[in-house]
């Protein structure tokens, strides 16, 4: 491709005499011949520092940041560019790079601090049964159809983000539906994106120890908004009206694009009403203009109302008949590793929930199944917002009967002082057990299981692996909970024989 097209609304301070690029990266590990580096600097490392061996191992163009490292780049052959903000920028060239895919795709952004996952699931589904070949970038994996095209981050870098994009609408995809992270949204990675849409599902703390206050999180996802603005003014937005922080962004908005509402209060567009819950599913009803729908679903607790209700007004909003929709609901198949249910005399649910109001509101979905007892093992993640730990320990011992705290993803922290950061939020009044071996303490909370009591494995869900320092381990809670629930019942039937 031209470098001059890609380098369009950066300063140009050298043109070399190839003006094509075949390649563009950040890695400066990832240098084929005819190259654009962009020379982003990152947390642990400035390129700047190497340019001149990038420059030399095949990159015929160069972005930098720091125009203080031109002068080794003056006597090579090379097209040099200065860009005022290397994040934007990559985002421009990369989708310019990958030929614009999201203009020829119906991208859907979905952002919010929990249920991204399973509205994006649910989404995709339903658009899937409406006769759409559809793709998805989340956090459990980034594919369409068959092909798996990425997993990882939720929301890739730009130039991932853009490849993916293109794969996708090559291989045949009309929609690609998106988790949006924060990080994503504050690091410009799905700058350029024209999205058809987007949703909010709703903001709670979480991933403080980047953003550093609740405001600043806000802010982060509220950009979705400004990139469906500034990028498609046809675009449309539904909102959690229920969340505070779901109702700024439509009082701010309403005015400026198509957005629309739902939850439980009386001025949603789609505004839920009654439900029962049992361990089969769920049945709940919602008004939307005037006309009730009667909806059944597999998929269990109060937050998936919230997610499917979400994608429901998504696909009304879009012209698709509210009567089709409730009736493809029952086909929605539950999502790995959310409210992922195994049943014996007594119930195990594995759940990603992993912040204090994802906690909350998976054990008080529990508590409307009015179980025996709530056997709930947990933790918390290591290098990430130590301010969570003590809500989460404070909401697991006033939901839970039994509380077993173990070790999540401690990384580079020491899961003993991660429980104490936990622990220091409870009273220690309930019957708990500080087990940090986390396979140990899924075996002990199996071990004290009785009939018609709830075992919830809570935070990490759908992942396969533990981080522990800078080792990758296989982990996976189901897995291990399969286990030992096997064991239990082949030593209950060896006791039945006797």
């Amino acid at each position: 491709m031209n470098i001059f097209k890609l380098l369009k609304g950066t300063k140009l301070l050298k043109v070399g005499s190839n003006p094509y690029v075949y390649h563009i990266s950040n890695h400066t590990e990832d240098i084929k011949p005819y190259t654009l580096f962009i020379a982003r600097k990152g947390s642990n490392f400035d390129p700047h520092k190497i340019i001149r061996q990038v420059a030399l191992k095949g990159a015929n163009a160069v972005v930098l940041q720091d125009r203080n490292v031109f002068n080794q780049l003056k006597d090579l052959d090379i097209t040099v560019a200065l860009s005022d903000n290397i994040l934007k920028d990559q985002a421009l060239i990369s989708s310019r790079f990958f030929n614009n895919p999201s203009l020829n795709l119906n991208v859907i952004g979905i952002t919010g601090t929990n249920g991204k996952t399973s509205t994006a699931n649910i989404l995709a589904q339903y658009l899937t049964f409406l006769g759409k070949n559809v793709g998805v970038i989340g956090t459990i994996k980034h594919f369409y159809k068959e092909h798996t095209l990425g997993s990882g981050r939720t929301t890739p870098d730009s130039i991932e983000w853009f490849r993916i994009l293109r794969k996708m609408k090559d291989l045949g995809a009309e929609y690609v539906i998106a988790e949006v992270s924060s990080h994503a949204l504050d690091q410009h990675r799905v700058y350029g994106t024209k999205f058809d849409g987007g949703i909010f599902t709703n903001l709670s703390q979480d991933h403080l120890d980047y953003h550093k206050n609740l405001e600043n999180y806000f802010l982060a996802k509220k950009r979705l908004v400004d990139l469906i603005l500034e990028f498609n003014k046809d675009g449309i937005f539904v909102v959690n009206i229920d969340d505070n922080y779901g109702r700024r962004i439509y009082e701010s908005y309403k005015n400026k694009l198509k957005i629309y509402t739902y939850g439980r209060s009386e001025d949603a567009d789609f505004r839920i009403l009654d439900g029962r819950l049992s361990f089969s599913g769920q049945h709940f009803i919602a008004l939307y203009r005037d006309h009730y729908l009667s909806i059944f679903t597999k998929l269990l607790g109060e937050f998936n109302i919230y997610n499917i209700s979400a994608a429901m007004m998504y696909l009304i909003a879009k012209g698709y008949d509210p009567k089709c929709i409730t009736d493809l609901t029952y086909q929605i198949e539950p999502i790995k590793g959310r409210f992922e249910i195994l049943k014996s005399d007594f119930i195990i649910i594995n759940d990603y929930a992993h912040t204090p109001d994802a906690l909350k509101k998976t054990l008080k979905s529990i508590k409307k199944l009015k179980p025996n007892r709530i056997i709930t093992v947990f933790g918390a993640g290591g290098n990430r917002d130590r301010t969570k730990r003590p809500l989460m320990g404070q909401i697991v011992e006033e939901y839970s009967d039994i509380v077993i705290i173990t070790s999540d993803n401690p990384r580079y922290e020491d899961p003993i002082q991660i429980i104490e950061d936990i622990k220091s939020g409870m009273n220690m009044t309930n019957e708990t057990y500080t087990i940090v071996d986390r396979e140990k303490a899924i075996e002990k909370a199996i071990d004290l299981a009785e009939k018609n009591d709830v075992i919830l494995i809570a935070g990490k869900g759908h992942e396969t692996y533990q981080i522990i320092g800078n080792k990758i381990i296989h982990f996976d809670d189901i897995e291990v909970a399969k286990k030992y629930l096997s064991l239990k019942n082949l030593k209950e039937n060896c006791k039945n024989k006797k």
